[in-house]
Formats: structure tokens, sequence, C-alpha cells
């Protein structure tokens, strides 16, 4: 078949140019490059590519589908068990490596992503930190579903770079000996939206996407941030820990309650923009 007839098929289902691309690029395992030269597709894909475009057209989320996510330049497998990598999150993957690069030595350094989903974050982190190396880098997840899709994104992105533990927050490394006299620096995109929230949530992130990546608590969203900073404090008296650097990712609107949480336990923190403009990085220290 001509490679137009896939992608009129494509069109007629109302689908964009770019997934209709990345349907043909996805069914074929070859890249855009490659599709980009040909001129015919073999019509043993047809089948499969009609099923793909139908489900998209069904509204189903394309990363689902495809089983695949671009973040920070790397495609990472995903599933209904993560949550899909987003733009905004490659913010707090940029920041926290200039910050590793410009200022804050880890010479002696444990890094350790807390909620850690698709692993995407960490993977990120770890390989763009070439030619500097942390001393060790643990990836933490309280779901045994998520951790499966952590486990061949680190085995097939970082493969012997990143630990992999099942952890409540910062339980499964709280109590180990090897990080006493350390200095520590962490990651975290913890379920952070109100309860209900629907309103300021796309209609296919709340169909789609697991809720208990998505919730924190029903107050503020803030919530399990603030017990994430708490063991922060407690992990610091116990291993007696030299320095902590935390960055975490937070919901358009939760800058005014974080700001006076933080400042009340008078920690130092900047915040950071995202793509829109909106604060949503948050780097916190001298705890």
């Amino acid at each position: 078949m001509k490679k137009q007839e896939y992608i009129d098929i494509g069109l007629s289902a109302w689908l964009s140019p770019s997934q209709i691309e990345a349907v043909l690029c996805g069914v074929m395992n070859i890249s855009k490059e490659e599709f980009f030269k040909l001129s015919e597709i073999s019509s043993k894909f047809i089948y499969e590519v009609q099923q793909v475009f139908f489900k998209l057209q069904s509204g189903a989320s394309e990363e689902y589908t495809l089983e695949k996510a671009n973040f920070y330049g790397r495609d990472f497998f995903v599933d209904e068990r993560v949550l899909i990598p987003r733009n905004d999150t490659e913010i707090l993957v940029k920041v926290t490596l200039d910050k590793l690069h410009r200022e804050i030595n880890i010479k002696n350094m444990w890094y350790l992503d807390v909620g850690t989903g698709s692993a995407c974050i960490p993977v990120s982190i770890v390989e763009e930190m070439h030619p500097l190396k942390f001393n060790k880098a643990i990836a933490l997840e309280l779901s045994s579903e998520a951790i499966d899709v952590a486990a061949e994104n680190i085995e097939k992105l970082a493969p012997g770079k990143i630990e992999l533990r099942e952890s409540n927050l910062l339980s499964a490394v709280f109590h180990d000996e090897e990080l006493a006299w350390k200095d520590l620096c962490i990651t975290a995109n913890l379920p952070y939206i109100k309860d209900g929230d629907y309103v300021n949530m796309d209609s296919k992130v709340v169909r789609n996407e697991p809720n208990r990546a998505l919730y924190g608590w029903a107050k503020t969203g803030f919530e399990l941030y603030e017990e994430l900073i708490k063991q922060c404090f407690q992990m610091k008296q116990v291993h007696k820990l030299w320095e902590m650097h935390l960055f975490i990712e937070i919901w358009f609107d939760q800058k005014k309650h974080s700001k006076k949480y933080l400042e009340e336990l008078w920690l130092s923190f900047v915040y950071f923009m995202d793509s829109a403009k909106i604060e949503r990085v948050i780097y916190i220290k001298d705890f």
C-alpha cells in the first residue's frame, strides 16, 4: 500500500498528522526519519494500524495505546499502571540538573527519587549527569504495579545505575545505615491534586490515568509533600546528614500554601516556572 493510503485512513478518523506518524512509526518500530523516507508500507500492518486508529478516535491515550512516551529525549515504556510523563516535569529535571552541575557537590551524595512511577525522572537525571556520578541512586515507589514499569525502563535506559525499592515515601531507606554522614539529593513528583478537583483537569487524564498517581489529599493536595519534608528532617537527624537538597513539582494553585508552610519551617527555597510561566517546581534546602 502507498504510505498516503495509511495516512488517509488516519485523517478519516480525525487524527492529527503527528498522531498518525506516531502510530505508524510505533507499529512498524521505525524512526521518524525512516518513516519520512518511505513511499510504501506493507499491507500486513493494516489491521493493527486500524485498531490503534480506532482506539485513539475513541479517546484513548496515544501514549498508553503505543505504550511509549517521550521524556527528556528518551522513549519510556508506559501503560495504565503509571502516570504519563509530561513536559512540565521536564522542568523539574532541568532545574535539578542545573543545580547539581553548578552549585551542589555530589562527591559523597546519595540520590533518591520518591514516587518514581515510570522512573522517567531518575533515569533522565542519572543519564544526564555524565561525567558526574552519585555515590548511590535509588528509585522509591509504593505501587507494586508501577515498580514493574519502572524496572523495565531502568533496565532498558540506565542498566545497573539505579536501585529500585518498594517504599512508602522514604520508609525503605529510613534505617539504611549506609546513608550515615552522606549528602542527600531528593526529587519527587508526588500526587498533588486535591481530591475531586476535576474542573482543573483534562477529561482524558481523569478518564485514563491512575487515580493514585494524581490525587493527594482532600484539603490542599500538598499533604504528601508535608509528610515527605517531615521525614527529611528526621532522616537528617538519624543519619547525621551533611546536606539535603529537595526538588518537588507542585500543582498550579499551591504556591501560596507551600510558601507559608516552608517559611514556618525556616527552610530556604526557590520557585521555578514551567513553560506556561506558572511556578511549579520548588528547590528546598537547609533542613
